[in-house]
Formats: C-alpha cells, structure tokens, sequence
C-alpha cells in the first residue's frame, strides 16, 4: 500500500492529492497533526532522503533555536527524533511511501516517472 504523509492543508499536499485521485492511485494518508509519526517510519524517511527529509525553508523550523537545528542536521536519529516528534510540521511535504515508491516533495514529472503514469 503507498502511504502520504503530510498536513491536509498545505497547498503542496493538495497538489499531492488531486495527482493520486487524478491517477486512480490508491493510498492511504498519514496525518501529522492526528498522528505521531514513529521513530521506525522516521528513520525510513531520513534513510531514504536523507537531510532533505527536514524543511529548512518552513516556519517550523525557523522558529527552532540554534541547538535544535544543529540536532536536525547532526545524523543521530533518536536526537533528531526527539525534536521532530513535537514538531512534525519541520518534515518536509508530501513524502510518500509504498511498494518500489519513494518520493518527497511534488514535482509532477517525478511522480509520474515514479508511478509510471
């Protein structure tokens, strides 16, 4: 099953959606502000993409402080975990899991190469 994690309500997760439902992709949707990601399913993301993963442009993490910031870019999981579990709003948006699927951020030419649509 693919799986998209993110906020309903961010415009880029709206442009997530109506690709999937556009292209008959079944999914399920990971909400941020309803559930706490688990450490097992960050330390996916973070194994997948990388520092790319944290949203360095976002609000969210702008209003860290300094020491928070060094954490997020540090490599230890559980140090970084610690921060992103109160902040899930810091995870970069959509990312989207599922069998042979890896993705993070929309860009259109790259889901549809992906999805093979």
């Amino acid at each position: 099953m693919t799986t998209i994690y993110g906020i309903k309500n961010c415009n880029t997760m709206k442009k997530a959606f109506d690709f999937l439902k556009g292209h008959n992709i079944t999914h399920e949707f990971f909400d941020y502000k309803k559930s706490v990601l688990s450490q097992d399913d960050f330390a996916n993301f973070v194994a997948t993409f990388g520092e790319k993963v944290i949203n360095k442009q976002g609000t969210t993490y702008r209003k860290l402080d300094d020491t928070a910031k060094t954490v997020l870019t540090g490599g230890d999981i559980s140090a970084m975990y610690e921060i992103v579990k109160d902040n899930l709003s810091v995870l970069k948006r959509p990312i989207v899991m599922g069998d042979g699927v890896a993705l993070i951020g929309f860009d259109e030419s790259n889901w549809k190469e992906m999805f093979g649509k």
